[in-house]
């Protein structure tokens, strides 16, 4: 799981981030800080009279491509498959100069243009999940060279990897692993095997931290039916946030305002989400639960039973069919929280900020909620239709892709990230210093399961929870059973098409 931290840890950090500086607080796999003096377990922030002074910043942190290097006004090309705005902190355009991070983001492609003597093309294509499959298959099929990396949401791009579309990534030149900008921990929990790495996540990557789940409170309501929102703030820094928890207080939230006897947007809402499906997911891969084991040489071995899978289950379904959870409604999710009557804002990211902005009452921003008290850290599932990188198996020079993949994930660790997550997301749309202050402790538990990431092609056996909350069963065994002897041959079938080679 992606950068842990203790629950001691989490309540020291949060009055040590208003003091630290930007390297400190986005650093990825950096050691934990010392912990050794008590710590300070107030949600309110220290007081401040000017930021802490560091040796250096992230600005000063050098990569180790060698001095030189010219490629001589070579063309590399990026095909964006996507149909969102994800692709305008990838692509970059003049347009976007206007905002922070749009122009840290143009700025980087000419810097990394000028070093290393290339002309950057790029291609936002009109593709989905699901048929970005079909369009990277025809091109590299077709011996198709005009494009050197594929960008697509994840749930597509995993369907790629069986298909070998992808260059492995530990043989192209110039990718340094060791590097701060690669999200390493991301990457082995999708990879296939020890010495296999086809998706790749870094700084580049920016909107993986955006698409990284998070759930939205209302901080008006909670105070009117429960009292200040800081106690539920340190609820989570004392590791107390759970399920269960969250459950209690949704429920108890709700209240059938309009009489009809049934719970609908005119009520006092406890959960309000926009469809089930997706909206289960990071409470199941928020748990400690595990699904799934490696073999010497890292490749996947299934384990789906056991009792914590099926209390999970039983958790998850009490949420979703308790009084005041709301999934099903006409309109967006973000207009009925938005109204004012809603505790939790579910199915939402940590980008879904930019949405909040006109809502009149306050809101805050919490992990998801950890399984029980026993779980020892949260996890923050990033969601399946976030933006990864593969290396196409056509690349005419792959020692260039490597050399300025290197150079993009570098200077975005430099200038991009800084921008969007200083700038943007935690001074633009969060509303006060506890909030940003959690933002950071989100980043820091980001997080993704293999089985979530393969769920397609192992018979959607990620996925199991979510037919469970839908159709309000905790038959979780019956289910996972009809589904797993496809779900082990399918898997199967994908370790021996890399194993040995």
């Amino acid at each position: 799981m992606y950068m842990k931290r203790s629950t001691r840890f989490l309540s020291a950090l949060l009055t040590m981030l208003t003091t630290v500086s930007l390297l400190a607080s986005c650093a990825k796999d950096a050691p934990p800080a010392d912990t050794s003096a008590p710590a300070e377990t107030s949600v309110v922030p220290a007081e401040t009279t000017a930021p802490a002074e560091t040796e250096t910043d992230r600005t000063q942190i050098k990569d180790s491509l060698p001095d030189g290097l010219d490629f001589k006004g070579q063309t590399f090309s990026i095909y964006c498959a996507t149909q969102t705005v994800q692709d305008s902190y990838v692509l970059g355009t003049e347009e976007n100069r206007a905002d922070v991070v749009g122009d840290a983001v143009y700025t980087r492609n000419e810097i990394v243009q000028d070093r290393l003597h290339f002309t950057l093309k790029s291609f936002a294509a009109a593709d989905t999940y699901k048929t970005v499959v079909d369009s990277v298959s025809a091109l590299v099929m077709s011996g198709d060279t005009t494009y050197d990396i594929f960008i697509g949401q994840q749930h597509g791009m995993a369907r790629l990897v069986p298909q070998k579309m992808f260059l492995n990534a530990y043989d192209v030149q110039y990718l340094d692993f060791e590097q701060l900008w690669w999200r390493n921990n991301f990457m082995n929990e999708i990879s296939l095997g020890t010495g296999y790495r086809f998706l790749l996540v870094g700084d580049f990557d920016t909107d993986v931290l955006s698409y990284t789940r998070t759930v939205w409170f209302n901080k008006n309501l909670y105070e009117k039916l429960y009292g200040s929102p800081d106690e539920l703030y340190q609820l989570a820094l004392d590791g107390k946030w759970t399920l269960d928890k969250m459950t209690e207080l949704a429920s108890g939230a709700y209240a059938d305002l309009n009489g009809d006897g049934m719970t609908d947007k005119g009520d006092r809402l406890g959960y309000v989400a926009g469809g089930t499906s997706s909206s289960v997911d990071p409470f199941v891969y928020g748990s400690d639960v595990v699904f799934a084991t490696r073999d010497k040489d890292g490749f996947i071995e299934l384990k789906m039973f056991s009792e914590e899978a099926v209390l999970l289950a039983e958790k998850v379904v009490r949420f979703f069919t308790a009084p005041g959870t709301l999934t099903q409604f006409e309109g967006t999710q973000s207009e009925v929280f938005k109204a004012g009557n809603t505790l939790f804002l579910g199915n939402a990211r940590l980008g879904f900020s930019i949405n909040l902005r006109d809502m009149e009452d306050d809101f805050g921003a919490l992990l998801y909620p950890k399984m029980d008290e026993a779980q020892s850290e949260y996890h923050s599932l990033v969601h399946d239709t976030t933006l990864l990188t593969g290396i196409s198996v056509t690349a005419k020079e792959p020692a260039m892709v490597g050399a300025v993949l290197e150079a993009m994930n570098a200077e975005s660790y430099r200038r991009v990230t800084p921008a969007w997550y200083e700038s943007a997301l935690k001074l633009k749309y969060s509303r006060d210093d506890i909030t940003s202050q959690m933002v950071d402790l989100i980043r820091d538990s980001m997080t993704t399961n293999f089985i979530y990431a393969y769920s397609a092609t192992l018979n959607n056996l990620g996925m199991v929870y979510r037919t469970l909350a839908q159709t309000a069963s905790t038959d979780y065994v019956s289910t996972v059973t009809s589904r797993l002897p496809a779900a082990e041959k399918a898997l199967a079938d994908l370790v021996a098409i890399f194993k040995g080679n």
